[in-house]
């Protein structure tokens, strides 16, 4: 059963038209230009840990408490980026399920004509202040996501073509679960969503319980926490619309380096990473200057993208302000 909701301008895009273009810029990299470097060097990240048990892909509803009626299909993306079908009154599309969407909702030209008002027009602008193009505020009616019924929905509609080389509907983000939690099952392609808590007790052998890091305000509600990378204290970020995984050069000492051609020349292999209390090693992960984390007291290390993610079944919760983690079997 949905239930609906009034949003207003809780801040699904933030109130200022003029920050529209930074939440579209935190989800550009996500976009088929990468994910079509990545098809071409075929590189698939992995995951292994000696301290955690591989959980089965059936258990997790029970152990997370989910209920029948709370699990949703998971769509993959040909980059492996996960999507979730979305109702605007009566069109359905298919949007990409962006954690580092800054904003909660944005819409593309190449989406089915949708029912809006547009309250604004904003510029976007490139890295180097130069122009990019322009984007609208945009208001909706009526907007469905994974069971819940959002009424009176800020949103921005940008061309495509300023963000991608091949069409894409958009994206929404963690704005609309700021009230529920979600688990993503890439493997068996399932999404659980429930308003009610994390359960008390989970089995320390199976789940990994991260905090996650208040992220600066303008940032929304992407997640980062601390670990260790390479054995130095460090913030990792996950973006689950990214569909590579990054190390930045200042913490890829030592590690074992692998050359190959393509946009990505070097990648590096049994990568160090303690995250909740577990130990794992990352392999084939792009070494790239990583250009985030600032209003942090430690850098940003590690950018882990859907690669990764998939490695796991990924419980966020926004609300306890922690993430979930089980390795897939």
């Amino acid at each position: 059963m949905m239930r609906s909701r009034k949003l207003g301008s809780i801040g699904l895009v933030p109130a200022r038209s003029v920050l529209i273009s930074f939440s579209l810029l935190f989800f550009i990299a996500l976009l088929p230009d990468w994910a079509s470097f990545a098809a071409a060097q075929t590189i698939k990240a992995a995951v292994a840990s000696t301290t955690l048990e591989a959980a089965s892909l059936s258990p997790w509803e029970q152990d997370l408490g989910y209920q029948k009626n709370q699990i949703y299909p998971l769509i993959l993306g040909a980059a492996g980026c996960p999507f979730i079908e979305v109702d605007f009154s009566d069109v359905r599309i298919s949007l990409m399920l962006d954690s580092g969407t800054a904003g909660g909702l944005v819409l593309t030209t190449s989406a089915p004509p949708i029912p809006h008002l547009v309250e604004d027009r904003t510029e976007e602008l490139n890295a180097d202040g130069s122009h990019r193009g322009e984007s609208f505020r945009i208001r909706l009616e009526t907007v469905s996501v994974l069971g819940d019924v959002f009424k009176n929905v800020v949103g921005s509609l940008s061309d495509w073509r300023m963000f991608s080389s091949e069409p894409f509907n958009g994206t929404v983000g963690l704005d609309f679960f700021l009230d529920r939690r979600l688990t993503l099952d890439y493997r068996s392609r399932r999404v659980g969503v429930s308003a009610s808590p994390l359960p008390e007790k989970l089995d320390g052998n199976r789940f990994v319980s991260v905090d996650l890091v208040e992220p600066p305000t303008s940032q929304g509600h992407i997640l980062y926490a601390r670990a260790k990378v390479n054995g130095r204290e460090a913030i990792v970020y996950f973006d689950t619309g990214y569909n590579v995984s990054f190390i930045d050069p200042a913490f890829a000492e030592g590690l074992a380096r692998v050359e190959r051609p393509g946009k990505f020349k070097v990648f590096r292999e049994g990568v160090p990473l303690e995250l909740g209390g577990h130990a794992f090693i990352l392999d084939e992960l792009r070494e790239s200057p990583i250009q985030r984390g600032t209003g942090f007291d430690l850098p940003v290390a590690l950018v882990l993208g859907s690669d990764v993610l998939s490695r796991f079944i990924v419980t966020i919760d926004i609300r306890a302000k922690k993430m979930i983690l089980a390795l897939a079997q």
